[in-house]
């Protein structure tokens, strides 16, 4: 039995669709849609009952807040670290092993390696990296897997109910059926991320749960990283539309990371994820027919 919370969100319900389509048993952790538990009582289900938590092959940790412009500190951190906490101590205290969703945005503007000292810019990347700093406290005590993956930007099906927070793929997509034309930042040539398929975090995921042996926290990127202007001239060779550039919001200037590059050289090496990631344009062209076929 696998559990995955945050099921019905983003990554998690592709996640969920992925290890059900092999034949796993899967139950769904969350607060909306088709669910197993909600979140708090499966904390005291897992605590109390020995016979459920010893039939769990492994607890995918996919919930949190995402939402990068919350600012609210008592939310945040409630939801993203002190429930992590919370659901690790119990899996360590009962082997039960955990692959979490962690975030690059732990990194703030570089360097993007797991050795390198974090400088978060926002309250969501500092409850992430607060819980990775929390875990590598046991990384030497382990007696199962415990392994925490700094997703970069992630998109692909099922982000459609992220609003604001889903990719530029998926915001692009609705602006240009909606008005033929799109709304980007000024001077998005230079903003430059390492944009993920979700299909390759899937794989990524179920690369640790075929390995659990492999502890640690990983970069979950592509080390290929492309411009906001890129996304808009792939998308450009499918759709006729036009492009409104717009100022940046002043309270989101000082927050927004300029460029992010997944260093894979941990993923490679000491995780022995041998897989290619999907090129750029491979992954959205894949994600557009996706959502034409919706």
């Amino acid at each position: 039995m696998i559990i995955v919370t945050g099921g019905n969100g983003f990554i998690g319900k592709n996640l969920v669709n992925s290890l059900r389509n092999v034949g796993k048993e899967v139950h769904v952790v969350d607060f909306t849609g088709t669910v197993f538990c909600e979140p708090m009582p499966f904390l005291k289900l897992i605590r109390t009952d020995d016979i459920f938590a010893q039939n769990i092959e492994v607890i995918y940790h996919q919930g949190a807040c995402s939402d990068t412009t919350c600012y609210d500190p008592f939310y945040m951190m409630r939801v993203n670290l002190n429930y992590s906490m919370a659901l690790l101590n119990i899996c360590m205290s009962k082997n039960i092993r955990v692959i979490y969703a962690s975030s690059a945005a732990v990194y703030g503007d570089g360097p993007f390696s797991e050795n390198v000292v974090c400088e978060p810019k926002n309250l969501y990347a500092k409850s992430k990296y607060f819980f990775d700093e929390y875990v590598k406290c046991f990384q030497n005590d382990l007696d199962s897997q415990v392994v925490g993956l700094r997703y970069f930007n992630v998109f692909g099906p099922h982000e459609g109910n992220k609003g604001k927070m889903a990719s530029v793929i998926q915001q692009f997509f609705q602006q240009i059926k909606k008005e033929s034309k799109i709304k980007i930042f000024e001077n998005s040539e230079i903003y430059i991320r390492d944009f993920i398929s979700v299909e390759d975090v899937i794989k990524v995921n179920h690369h640790f749960l075929d390995n659990k042996s492999i502890s640690g926290i990983y970069n979950c990127g592509t080390s290929s990283p492309r411009s906001f202007y890129d996304i808009a001239r792939i998308m450009n060779t499918v759709y006729d539309f036009e492009i409104e550039e717009i100022e940046m919001p002043k309270k989101l200037a000082d927050r927004y990371q300029k460029y992010t590059c997944s260093d894979n050289t941990l993923i490679r090496q000491n995780a022995a994820y041998k897989e290619n990631f999907l090129s750029l344009e491979e992954g959205i062209t894949r994600y557009l027919d996706y959502l034409e076929q919706k």
